[in-house]
């Protein structure tokens, strides 16, 4: 996350480091390594895009605190009206209500480093704790793809006769057709094809292994990609290719996932759209054939049904179907 107008609105010596020290002191022979409640709270998170997020929101907390990085605000001294005033300035940003509800998360798993490290009182981190998550809600971001506008897509992916084309039409199957995250698209590799289920192994969020069962048209693209270029070799599924139609042993990253199906959505002559939205039309057509929430939760690998249930927009189809029967003129 970039830094913005709002870093440095506190002063810096709001959050004074006490006797000097940041953190708290380990002896190792003669080094001294000071532990760092900040980096102590992102050592506990489960994954590297976790870790990554969440710094990116403490360094923008320790500027507008007044300290240069995450590494030399004094968290310790961070106290309840410091955190309440920092979530009003996030307010007054418009910020949305979920980004600031992310950045009290993570100063109250700050702050219980800290009270643990003996850098915080109990008292003070009670308070903390204490405070709220803010409240609202903002309209559902995001689209779900027409039946044209894929066909569309993937006809775009099949113009191109290289390696990439059977490489981005199976991608972009398998993320639509199981609803996965680019992170977890990127992640697969070949031997988590289990072929008797015609299934992947999907490694999601929090670490957590579920089956993701591919439809047969997503199926037949990826075994297409497979047996004609890719090969049976050890390695990513969706690695990089190269110029000159070299294919790499290296793997794709989130953003590739990203610049390709830009790439393929523009030759498709289709409005912008987000990989997260091709996951967003795979929990609409779950929800569309009459499956239950728990089902699609499973589905998409969400820990919690409440999740699943911002991906549901029959709510707003029936909305427009009332809109539609209404009529004053006649």
């Amino acid at each position: 996350m970039q830094s913005d107008d709002n870093d440095h609105i506190l002063p810096a010596h709001v959050l004074p480091h006490p006797a000097g020290n940041p953190g708290t002191a380990l002896l190792s022979g003669d080094t001294v390594t000071r532990v760092n409640p900040a980096r102590a709270y992102l050592l506990s998170l489960n994954s590297a895009r976790s870790r990554q997020t969440m710094a990116s929101f403490l360094n923008t907390v320790a500027r507008m605190l007044g300290a240069g990085s995450l590494e030399d605000c004094s968290w310790g001294a961070l106290r309840r009206h410091h955190v309440l005033a920092l979530t009003e300035m996030l307010r007054d940003a418009g910020r949305a209500v979920a980004t600031i509800n992310t950045y009290l998360s993570a100063l109250k798993g700050v702050a219980g480093e800290a009270w643990m490290l003996k850098l915080m009182d109990v008292e003070s981190y009670q308070h903390i704790r204490a405070v709220r998550q803010v409240r609202g809600s903002a309209l559902p971001r995001g689209r779900a793809l027409g039946r044209e506008e894929i066909r569309r897509l993937f006809a775009a992916c099949e113009a191109d006769r290289g390696s990439a084309g059977l490489r981005d039409a199976a991608l972009l199957a398998v993320i639509l057709g199981c609803g996965l995250r680019r992170s977890e698209a990127v992640a697969l590799s070949y031997q988590d094809l289990h072929d008797g289920d015609r299934a992947l192994k999907v490694l999601g969020k929090g670490n957590k292994e579920r089956l993701a069962y591919v439809p047969d048209g997503a199926w037949q693209r990826l075994h297409v990609w497979v047996d004609q270029v890719r090969g049976e070799a050890p390695g990513p599924l969706f690695p990089r290719i190269r110029r000159h139609d070299v294919v790499t042993e290296s793997r794709l990253t989130d953003q590739a996932v990203y610049h390709i199906l830009q790439v393929r959505q523009r030759q498709a002559g289709l409005e912008k759209c987000a990989p997260h939205d091709l996951r967003r039309t795979f929990a609409t057509a779950l929800l569309d054939n009459g499956e239950d929430l728990i089902t699609v939760k499973d589905a998409m690998g969400h820990a919690s049904v409440t999740t699943t249930q911002k991906y549901d927009r029959r709510g707003e189809e029936r909305l427009r179907r009332a809109r539609d029967k209404i009529n004053y003129t006649e």
